[in-house]
């Protein structure tokens, strides 16, 4: 997708867009501190929750940190191997479903739910010595990626969110629970006969998921349908983490229609369309092999 290049203008850039630009970096640092003192008190990651694949001859220094979507759990071992095979060390996790931090009821806080997440995520790299990563995130693990990178700039290199939560703007608890149990689920139905899907095993995963932890899936999804992500995208791309998007057109859950309205030249630099649904975006090899490539590009064109 290409976007229009900005006109050329000799007017002063709106006052009103930098004291926006200045609260929401304000807004950043404020929420760093206080993640700052969550990483010195709590754990928000253990050794048996972290997943490492490494690459036999690495072509990157820098690993690949790969953030699971909703009801997945974990990132499915078929996956993180293909991008291994492409010469990248990856890293992923299990994101714990025990509910470490409470929401502090503040207007324009990072919903607690998120940002254990996203601490986990943080946590993991601290923890390994790893100096930055490049990212993959699927769902709500894009989220999770974009409240790391705005609170950590400094640690990601690039990011490629697939059918990441909140690229349709603020949604509706109900729509997007119906969008994802009944419409991606129509849609899941369509492609059952797709050997890397295991229709049965997602549903049982979702299902364990949301059993561990009720309580935690409620603020989750209600979270999903509050953040702006693409004012995340726009705030990382000042700080010169590269950001990249990969859609499907048959997805259920973010219609593309709807992503294609918020996204634009000023908030991502790539954008790659496929025919997939919500689930195939990370259970079908191809899709994150392209998320790989597209990290690989973007990695080249930063030298």
């Amino acid at each position: 997708m290409n976007f229009e290049q900005p006109q050329e203008s000799e007017e002063p850039k709106n006052e009103n867009i930098e004291e926006t630009e200045k609260i929401e970096e304000k807004t950043y640092k404020k929420a760093r501190e206080q993640a700052d003192i969550f990483l010195d008190n709590f754990e928000f990651s253990k050794d048996e929750e972290i997943v490492k694949v490494n690459s036999e001859k690495a072509k990157d220094e820098v690993p690949v940190f790969f953030s699971p979507g909703w009801g997945t759990r974990e990132v499915p071992k078929s996956i993180t191997s293909t991008i291994a095979n492409e010469g990248r060390n990856v890293i992923s996790t299990v994101f714990s479903r025990e509910e470490i931090l409470k929401d502090s009821g503040e207007e324009g806080d990072i919903p607690a739910a998120e940002m254990q997440k996203a601490l986990a995520i943080i946590d993991i790299i601290n923890k390994e010595g790893i100096d930055k990563v490049d990212a993959v995130g699927h769902s709500e693990g894009g989220l999770n990626l974009a409240i790391a990178a705005c609170l950590y700039p400094e640690k990601f290199r690039n990011i490629i969110f697939v059918a990441s939560a909140g690229m349709i703007g603020k949604d509706s608890y109900l729509d997007l629970v119906k969008r994802f149990a009944i419409d991606e689920g129509r849609e899941e139905m369509k492609n059952s006969n797709n050997p890397n899907v295991n229709l049965n095993k997602s549903i049982k995963d979702i299902l364990k998921h949301i059993l561990m932890n009720p309580s935690l899936t409620h603020k989750e999804i209600k979270a999903m349908t509050k953040i702006d992500f693409f004012k995340m995208t726009k705030y990382l791309k000042e700080q010169g983490v590269g950001v990249g998007l990969v859609c499907g057109a048959n997805d259920k859950v973010f219609p593309m229609e709807e992503v294609i309205k918020n996204a634009n030249q000023g908030n991502i630099d790539a954008f790659i369309s496929t025919k997939a649904n919500h689930g195939s975006l990370v259970f079908d090899e191809k899709y994150p092999l392209l998320a790989e490539n597209l990290l690989d590009n973007m990695a080249k064109r930063k030298k």
